[in-house]
């Protein structure tokens, strides 16, 4: 929670599910090709744009639709399912790439928006917050409800994956209960020598990188109620498809695991950050 912060006030066929028990970037076309780029696009505008047209009270949630997966968040577990945006009831193909998106909820107990809000916003201590995925993380610059901020996202698994990020990021707060967090990647850059801490700055130009991760927008979805706040996290990432040419990328997982482990251990984060109060004992 930032200390002494003041206030941040400032026809799609959206899913098809299949239930299992926070990307607009600023890349060249030179980085990726075009039409990768408009496909990944076209994926998100789409996806955001069915987000803004649930505002109601009772539409606001994936849960609203959804009340035995409500139930199951009510008793304090969390619920973690993949989606697919379609473009008139149609898939969106994105050529030479693999696109995955994630969504996780859960409930925070007893918890206000407010702090629910500034503990997300306060990327300085993403790398305390989130530590199983940033080593470094830093606000670089604020104006209003706008963030810009650097993240070193690390993922040890047989060969070590350092990826320098920058995203920005937007804060809509709808009325006193309902807000929305947007954050888009604006720049992926792979360090090239992840055991060297010192050179940590030092990227892998895109014509040479693993295309590990190309692009990533989280979407933050925020409701107070009597019982605490309803967080609903979506993830979609952008990456060269698993294996390819280079084996490594097959080897250690992280193109196949990490859009959905991210959601997995954000929610892990957040659950420790505003642990369940606990019951008295009788």
């Amino acid at each position: 929670m930032f200390p002494e912060t003041a206030s941040y006030i400032g026809s799609v066929n959206r899913r098809f599910l299949l239930l299992i028990p926070c990307s607009y970037t600023l890349l060249s076309a030179a980085d990726l090709p075009p039409d990768t780029v408009a496909a990944f696009d076209r994926y998100t505008k789409l996806t955001e744009h069915a987000l803004d047209q649930r505002k109601g009270l009772h539409d606001y949630l994936w849960l609203d639709q959804h009340p035995k997966e409500r139930e199951i968040i009510w008793l304090g577990q969390s619920v973690i399912v993949p989606l697919k945006t379609l473009d008139q009831g149609r898939e969106i193909d994105v050529p030479g790439a693999s696109l995955q998106d994630w969504m996780g909820t859960f409930l925070l107990e007893h918890a206000t928006l407010e702090r629910v809000r500034d503990y997300i916003l306060n990327y300085g201590d993403y790398k305390f917050y989130f530590k199983q995925f940033f080593i470094d993380s830093k606000l670089v610059k604020r104006e209003g409800d706008r963030f810009d901020a650097f993240l070193r996202l690390s993922r040890k698994q047989l060969t070590g994956v350092v990826l320098n990020m920058n995203v920005s990021t937007t804060y809509t707060l709808y009325d006193p209960t309902h807000a929305q967090i947007i954050c888009r990647s604006t720049h992926i850059g792979e360090v090239a020598h992840p055991k060297e801490k010192a050179q940590g700055d030092q990227e892998r130009p895109a014509s040479g990188a693993s295309g590990y991760l190309w692009r990533q927008n989280i979407y933050w979805r925020l409701l107070q109620t009597r019982d605490g706040v309803y967080v609903e996290l979506e993830s979609i990432t952008l990456s060269r498809p698993a294996g390819g040419i280079n084996p490594s990328r097959f080897l250690n997982g992280f193109v196949e695991k990490y859009p959905r482990e991210f959601v997995d251990g954000s929610i892990e984060a957040m659950q420790k950050g505003f642990p369940r109060p606990q019951q008295p004992h009788h």
